[in-house]
């Protein structure tokens, strides 16, 4: 079992995607949780087994393949993205 992801590190990691990445966020709820249809989305949460996207006020929690350590986020959400594009 993996070590959990800290609140701490979801937050960092949150906050740098919706300011750097807010395109790879949209992209993974498009492509990993199926919504296509919304105004407004951002990272609401990381953790060792799933990401929560917050869109209009709905929220969409998307499993990544397997579990992973605070050391495995960046090249995970970076494979995510390569598997889309």
């Amino acid at each position: 079992m993996k070590k959990k992801i800290s609140s701490k590190t979801s937050k960092r990691v949150c906050s740098h995607m919706n300011k750097d990445h807010i395109d790879s966020v949209h992209k993974y709820l498009i492509h990993y949780g199926n919504i296509s249809n919304f105004k407004e989305a951002y990272m609401e949460e990381i953790s060792s087994q799933f990401m929560i996207i917050n869109y209009d006020g709905n929220s969409k929690i998307i499993k990544f393949k397997n579990e992973i350590s605070e050391e495995e986020i960046h090249s995970t959400l970076v494979s995510m993205i390569r598997e889309i594009e």
